[in-house]
């Protein structure tokens, strides 16, 4: 029998794992790569209970930056032509 919880609250975060599977505080299930690309990598400590808090990939802040100047310009881009 495993002696391990079902359910598992980060003490650092607050990140919910359900039988090893994240979930965020939506309640919809989540990547543990964006978890750790998103708080882990830069918030984590040694209390971080995420098992891909190292792992390369996944979302950033620095990617979700980038995806918003570019719908930003299509934005920008699409009122100009409007306006011609």
């Amino acid at each position: 029998m495993n002696s391990e919880p079902l359910s598992k609250t980060c003490p650092k975060c607050g990140a919910r794992f359900l039988n090893g599977r994240l979930y965020w505080a939506t309640g919809k299930p989540g990547d543990p790569r964006d978890l750790a690309g998103l708080v882990c990598k830069k918030f984590g400590d040694s209390t971080c209970i995420n098992p891909m808090k190292n792992a390369e990939g996944g979302d950033t802040w620095e990617k979700r930056e980038e995806f918003t100047k570019i719908i930003t310009r299509e934005l920008n881009r699409g009122l100009e032509e409007m306006d011609s």
